[in-house]
């Protein structure tokens, strides 16, 4: 049997979450239908579009670049601070909806998932028809719109809801490829990253259709095993998991827009500990230890670059975390000063035992074990500020800490084990 997938993808996700939140709480002004945008301090150098308004995209206004550019393009630009709490409530509530749908509902991130809806016709009816009944109860119920893409796999369902938005359904099969995918720009392939598109470009691949008819083994010995990935996803073809699937038992990732550019990575290690701090937190709330630790950073002409490297055992230790972390940035500092700086803990496991080198004191390792659980159980009890490191005391003017989505998330796992 074919199997069925739905991506379901919230349009503007944090701007439609904004601009109902504003509604609820007796707001005449619906933020969708005006250029608006979500965003950072624009008192502090800190102020970025985190995203925007279909009307605002009309103005060249683009997710990442900061406030003050966008207010060149758009004087009347509305912007209006993040939520990170109601957007976590928003995506429960969402994915809430989609469990009722199927048992295999795998959560992308916050804002996208995936469900297998093979063998349901029976009871919703045929899928293109259940994908729009599913757009509009969303719609209906939580007051915002998505984009659905339904597909025989979840690479091309995920394609597929990046066509045209805002509120549509498209539908797309293996033989539609060469007429849908081919044509688009090779950066517009899930997977193919900034930097990977333009190593691609040097080798004269623009397209998608470029790529799919690019020798293989040519890709491979460029991009290593990611090239046989891209020449699969170029060909319409899953050749791996699409998705971060059960995404909480994946990575754990933390990442802020820093106050001022950063100079050196010496700059950047108090902000960095605090990253780690957030992040082995959420590792030890969730009872998991990871093996993989992702540091990454955006200078201040917006490119991305990310390091990351595999442990010797996993762990949830935030000062493992931390050493790995600043180790990783000193290896990848950019060229250009440096405005965002990101940490993923990664291939993260069940807790079981943390593999000790042969140089390891394992009653250090244990000291700090309990302290970290200590610290941990006092900021449940009597909140973030409760237990903060020495050295996140008194940040100087270019330290910033990770106080949203990530901290968002671990509150709400918190309410839901009390």
């Amino acid at each position: 049997m074919e199997k069925t997938w739905f991506h379901v993808d919230v349009n503007s996700a944090f701007l439609s979450w904004s601009a109902l939140k504003a509604l609820r709480e007796g707001g005449t002004l619906d933020l969708r239908t005006v250029p608006s945008a979500v965003g950072g301090d624009e008192e502090k150098r800190h102020g970025v579009v985190l995203a925007k308004s279909t009307p605002a995209k009309k103005y060249g206004i683009r997710t990442g670049e900061s406030l003050f550019s966008a207010r060149r393009k758009c004087p009347e630009l509305i912007v209006v601070p993040p939520d990170f709490d109601f957007y976590v409530q928003n995506s429960k509530a969402l994915i809430a909806i989609l469990n009722q749908y199927s048992p295999v509902v795998e959560q992308y991130s916050i804002d996208e998932a995936f469900v297998e809806m093979t063998g349901t016709e029976r009871l919703f009816g045929l899928p293109i028809e259940t994908a729009h009944q599913l757009r509009r109860r969303i719609k209906a119920e939580l007051g915002f719109t998505v984009n659905i893409g339904v597909a025989p796999n979840r690479l091309l369902a995920k394609m597929a809801s990046d066509f045209e938005k805002p509120d549509k359904v498209h539908r797309l099969e293996p033989e539609d490829v060469p007429r849908k995918l081919w044509p688009l720009p090779v950066g517009a392939l899930f997977g193919v990253g900034p930097s990977a598109a333009r190593r691609m470009g040097e080798l004269g691949i623009t397209t998608i259709g470029e790529l799919a008819n690019t020798d293989r083994e040519v890709l491979v010995g460029v991009f290593g095993t990611r090239g046989d990935t891209f020449w699969n996803y170029a060909n319409g073809r899953e050749s791996d998991p699409v998705t971060k699937q059960h995404s909480k038992d994946n990575s754990y990732g933390s990442s802020v827009t820093l106050p001022a550019d950063l100079h050196s990575p010496a700059e950047a290690d108090t902000t960095l500990l605090a990253l780690c701090e957030s992040v082995g937190q959420r590792l030890r709330l969730d009872g998991r230890c990871a093996r993989v630790v992702t540091v990454q950073v955006v200078d201040n002409a917006f490119r991305r670059k990310s390091h990351q490297v595999t442990l010797g055992g996993p762990t949830d230790s935030t000062d493992v975390l931390y050493r790995t972390a600043k180790e990783l940035l000193r290896q990848m500092w950019p060229a250009r000063p440096v405005r965002l700086v990101g940490v993923t803990a990664e291939r993260t496991g069940t807790q079981g035992f943390e593999q000790l080198d042969m140089f390891s004191n394992p009653v250090k390792s244990e000291k700090k074990e309990k302290l970290d659980r200590t610290a941990d159980a006092l900021r449940a009890k009597f909140g973030d500020g409760a237990v903060m490191r020495a050295k996140l005391l008194h940040p100087d003017d270019k330290t910033a800490r990770p106080g949203a989505l990530g901290a968002a998330k671990a509150r709400d796992k918190q309410k839901e084990k009390k």
